[in-house]
Parts: C-alpha cells; sequence; structure tokens
C-alpha cells in the first residue's frame, strides 16, 4: 500500500515565557519506518520542515505564529496515488490546525482513509472522529498497530479484529477495539526513518528539544512511565510500563546518526529516560568503552531517586550535559494530591551531586493546580530561592491547564468545568493573551497566577545572578556570540531576542492560510 504521513505545522506564542522549538518528529519516523519495513511504500510530508521559515501570524488565536506550509500546500504534496494518509498531532494546542488539514484532505480525497495517531487523538479518539471527517484513531504507540491496519485495509478485513483503534464503521457508529499490548521488544523496531524527513532544515536552525550544542538528533533510550501524576497523559497514551533498550544497540543508532547526519550532540526524547541506576550505568560504560567523544542531554525530565553522585560522575564522563528534574511543586500537599512521587530530601542531594560533578541542571514546576494556594505557591517559592542558591542553572514555570488524556482532564470534563470547544484549545498555548487565559485553579485567578509565575522566576535568577554572576553572563555572552547554550534561560535569551523579533518582521500582520 501507498502511505502519505503528515506532519503539521508548528505554533509559537508570540509572546510569553515558555518556548515553543518544533522538533524531528520522532514518533512519526518510527511510524514510517515500521510501515517501510512491512513492504509498504511510505511518502512524508513534513510541513515545518520543508517551510521552517515560512511563518504567519495564526487565524485561530491571537498571540501564535504559524511555522511551515499553510495547508493548502500541504495537501498539494500529497500524491496522487496514495491509498491511505496519516496525520499525527502530538498537543493539543495544534487541534485547530490539524483539524483544519484533515478537513482539507477529505475535501480533495473524498475516498481515501485518514488515519490519526499521536497524544492528542490518543486522549479523544471519539472527539476527533465527531468533530472531524478523519476515518480511524490509532490508540497509543503506533508501530505495531499501523502494520496491522494496513494488512487489514489492503484484505478489506474487519477492522474490529485491529487491537488498540477507533473507527467509524459503514453505518456512521464509533467503534473501539481492545488495546493491544504494550511493545516490549523495543529492539526490534526498526531505527526512525530519517531519510524520509528534511532532517538538515532542523539540524541548521538548532530547532530540538535541548539546549544548543552543535549538529544534534533526536533518540529515544527507553518507553514509557512508571508513575502516574493526574495532570500528565503518559498513563493513557503509554500506560505505566517503563521498557529499555539495550545501551549497545542504542549506541549503534547513536553511531549511525553520527556518520549519516555528524551529529554530535543528542537529545533524549524520553518521558523518564533514568528509572533503573544499572541501565544508565552500563550506558555510560558503553560510550566510554566505544571512545566516543559526544554529548548528549535529557531535557525532559527526569527521576532523581537512581541519580546519585557516583551516577552523575558516569552521566558527565560519557558527555551528558544537561539534565532536568520534575519536582512540579515545593508543597508536599500538591504533590500528593497530583501524585508526583518526589521526596524532595532525595532530589536535592542528587542536584547537589549533579552539580558537584558539573551537570546543567533544571528544574520543571507547574502553578495553579486545582487545590494551589498562596500557601503552597510560597513553599514552591521558598524550594526556588533554595535551589537557585545552591547553583541550579534553570528552572521553568509553567500554569496548569487540565491537558487531554490526563485524569485531572477527565475530572474536569466530567464535572463540566471544561467544553471541549475552539476557546479550550486556544487556552492551552495562551501563555501571554489575557484575553485566552483562565486559572483551573480554585483559589487564584488567572492574573494572581501569572504574577506568581513572574516571581518565581525573578527570585530565582535575581538570587543565581547575584550568587553566580560571571556564569550568568558568560554564558549569555557565549550563547549570543556562538550561538552555543549551556542553559535553558540562554535558549530562552535567543528565542526571545533573535527568533521572536525575525519571526515578527516575517509574519507583519497577516494571517495564516493554515489556521
Amino acid at each position: 500500500m501507498k502511505l502519505t504521513l503528515l506532519q503539521p505545522p508548528g505554533l509559537k506564542p508570540t509572546r510569553g515565557l515558555q518556548m515553543h522549538t518544533p522538533n524531528l518528529p520522532i514518533g512519526m519516523a518510527y511510524v514510517a519506518s515500521a510501515a517501510r519495513g512491512a513492504g509498504h511504500e511510505v511518502t512524508v510530508v513534513d510541513a515545518v520542515g520543508e517551510a521552517p521559515d515560512r511563518i504567519a501570524r495564526a487565524t485561530f488565536a491571537d498571540g501564535m505564529f504559524v511555522q511551515g506550509l499553510d495547508t493548502a500546500s500541504i495537501v498539494d504534496r500529497i500524491p496522487g496515488d496514495t491509498e491511505l494518509v496519516g496525520v499525527t498531532c502530538m498537543f493539543s494546542s495544534q487541534w485547530l490546525v490539524v483539524r483544519d488539514l484533515i478537513a482539507a484532505v477529505r475535501e480533495r480525497f473524498p475516498s481515501l482513509p485518514i488515519v490519526c495517531g499521536g497524544e492528542h487523538f490518543s486522549a479523544l479518539p471519539e472527539f476527533t472522529l465527531e468533530t472531524s471527517p478523519a476515518d480511524i484513531v490509532v490508540l497509543g504507540e503506533g508501530e505495531e498497530t499501523i502494520v496491522e491496519l494496513i494488512a487489514a485495509l489492503s484484505a478489506d478485513s474487519p477492522l474490529e479484529e485491529v487491537a488498540g483503534i477507533t473507527f467509524r464503521n459503514p453505518s456512521g457508529e464509533l467503534h473501539t477495539t481492545p488495546a493491544g499490548s504494550r511493545t516490549t521488544a523495543v529492539d526490534a523496531i526498526p531505527w526512525p526513518a530519517w531519510d524520509l524527513f528534511p532532517v538538515e532544515s532542523y539540524v541548521e536552525r538548532h530547532q530540538m528539544h535541548g539546549v544548543n550544542r552543535g549538529r544534534a538528533m533526536p533518540v529515544l533510550g527507553t518507553r514509557g512511565c512508571p508513575f502516574a501524576c493526574t495532570f500528565c497523559s503518559s498513563p493513557q497514551m503509554w500506560t505505566q510500563r517503563w521498557v529499555a533498550r539495550d545501551p549497545s544497540l542504542l549506541l549503534d543508532e547513536i553511531e549511525h546518526l553520527m556518520r549519516t547526519y555528524d551529529a554530535v550532540d543528542f537529545h533524549f526524547q524520553d518521558l523518564t529516560a533514568v528509572i533503573r541506576k544499572d541501565w544508565i550505568i552500563a550506558f555510560c560504560q558503553q560510550i566510554e568503552r566505544r571512545g566516543l567523544k559526544i554529548s548528549w542531554q535529557l531535557p525532559s525530565g527526569t527521576r532523581s531517586e537512581a541519580i546519585d553522585r557516583e551516577v552523575a560522575a558516569h552521566l558527565f564522563r560519557a558527555g551528558c550535559r544537561n539534565m532536568a528534574y520534575a519536582p512540579e511543586s515545593g508543597s508536599d500537599v500538591i504533590r500528593r494530591i497530583v501524585k508526583k512521587q518526589v521526596k524532595l530530601d532525595k532530589m536535592l542531594e542528587s542536584i547537589e551531586g549533579s552539580l558537584l560533578e558539573g551537570l546543567s541542571l533544571s528544574c520543571f514546576f507547574v502553578i495553579g493546580f486545582p487545590d494551589d494556594t498562596h500557601e503552597t505557591l510560597a513553599e514552591t517559592l521558598k524550594l526556588v530561592r533554595q535551589l537557585a542558591w545552591h547553583g541550579l542553572h534553570d528552572i521553568g514555570v509553567a500554569k496548569f491547564v487540565p491537558y487531554p488524556g490526563s485524569a485531572l482532564f477527565q475530572q474536569f470534563l466530567e464535572e463540566r468545568e471544561i467544553e471541549l470547544n475552539d476557546d479550550y484549545f486556544r487556552s492551552i498555548d495562551a501563555y501571554a493573551e489575557s484575553k485566552n487565559t483562565r486559572s483551573f485553579c480554585r483559589s487564584l485567578s488567572a492574573r494572581e497566577l501569572s504574577k506568581w509565575q513572574l516571581r518565581l522566576l525573578t527570585n530565582f535568577y535575581g538570587i543565581s545572578l547575584a550568587r553566580y554572576p560571571w556564569r550568568g553572563l558568560r554564558n549569555v555572552a557565549k550563547a549570543l556570540i556562538t550561538g552555543r547554550e549551556e542553559t535553558r534561560y540562554t535558549k530562552m535569551l535567543r528565542d526571545v531576542i533573535r527568533t521572536r523579533l525575525r519571526w515578527r518582521s516575517r509574519a507583519g500582520h497577516s494571517p495564516s492560510p493554515a489556521g
């Protein structure tokens, strides 16, 4: 079968304290590889990678840029003999763009099956099929499912026999099949089919999740997360099973990326990379044995339980330079309510050891949980100040939004505190636009949360700059002069000074046809 996969345009807020950097779509690259490995012909249309310098203002939301091909251009690139179209949507903030893209594909190809996959679709399969002309939603991991689905479509077999999908049957009714088992043979999955993607467009513009330390590529060392935080969609998308790849086979892939793309830096896209101490040490030792001169990063947040000073020493010697922790809140009460299983004393001990070994560290916080109060945020402020004093390099502070697929989202939906309309999807990334910003906290308004966000950031970076002035100034100067980044705040600074100013100039006041 001839399959075309579509990566939608990227989105970035025009203002605010959050960075949005479109990354090479590793999930789609894995799906493309699996389909091709089963003998199918795969075409990829990557809206961001094929037009990374095309910037316009979105029509569907104030204060948002759209990066990449517009909807008509994406559809024009779909080969006329395509037999199946796959559309991805990893982030629910993209839904309004993706919905228009699905509608445009249906208008051009009235009888073509449209299959949707990614975290947004896995969280809202029925909603997707009720509000768009898509035909099938793949739930969870897609590599095995896409192969089974194509086989069923090719043989005109009943879709009820394909595990882990939601589809519209001929009578128009929606049907969900039982979930398939999680993919555990992760080393048998073919490497991502990066040859189908405009990799250089991302690499040369440093459009990666972590900071810019040179030519970078994304990798996955593990899949899943064993925890069940109520604000996270991971349990529904991945279940709570954590599976690690063989360190030797993972490094074979990394060496392949070094040879093929001249990559020197690797950004792990894992949900929670470090769960087992023996696995991460074995990986580090393999790097040293092979004599690989690389750097790598864990920018998505990882667990502190398995990272003591011994592990941190292994990490640094093996080339790891940036790592993130995710305490989310400084309040024991809030962490217990949202099921964030982090012990602050263990985390602080881990951070201290990692800093002593030379790692650049970040911590992620979320404010405005339903049960947050001025008192709980004061506890977070106390922790933030403590981290700054002890030498942590960065923090990120996001406002809570009940995200599709999470337990809190389901609770808000059942209690009718949210409605799945366009305003809700606009609000997910409305960091700077006051009219679209909403507080989901019982005690604090959106305005109060914005003040707390600013207070946390100014306290952290004020103390950090006062205590470590030369470190901060050196990192900023290096980033602005050479483009090389050591920390997330230098990445943010370059994003504000260079990227957003340049994008405003290119976008002007014209809206994007993609919206």
